[in-house]
């Protein structure tokens, strides 16, 4: 079960570019760390306030978000990782966000699917299979 960080999944909530090679994961299953729930929706709430989206639609897609957790989208806890997280953003110049999400996916020995350049470049200094869609 591959790690999914919150710009992949708001790429595929969103219909952005590369939902559709996003969707085969969730469809497969992924896991993530809790922050996804709270950057995902505020991604929803940007493309609103941004006029890319209609209020209603925000909510469809915030409803989906809440659809898709712990069904296709399993939950990890993170505080067990913020430590190596920490390491991770202190060494490599990264946000503790996108650590948790390289923390996780080191943790699991999988890969982390990411829209996020920076973050799969960090991802791969540290020995993170990435996928970069």
């Amino acid at each position: 079960m591959k790690v999914i960080d919150a710009s992949a999944l708001s790429a595929y909530l969103l219909r952005e570019e590369g939902f559709e090679e996003i969707k085969k994961f969730i469809v497969e299953g992924v896991v993530s760390v809790g922050l996804v729930v709270k950057e995902v929706a505020n991604a929803i709430l940007l493309a609103y306030r941004r006029g890319r989206i209609k209020l209603e639609e925000a909510g469809r897609v915030f409803e989906a978000l809440n659809s898709l957790l712990n069904v296709n989208v399993k939950i990890e806890g993170q505080e067990a990782l913020l430590r190596e997280a920490f390491d991770i953003a202190l060494k490599h110049e990264a946000t503790i966000y996108d650590a948790l999400y390289i923390a996780l996916a080191r943790k699991r020995k999988v890969e982390l699917i990411s829209r996020d350049e920076r973050q799969v470049k960090v991802a791969r200094e540290v020995g993170v299979r990435t996928l970069f869609i």
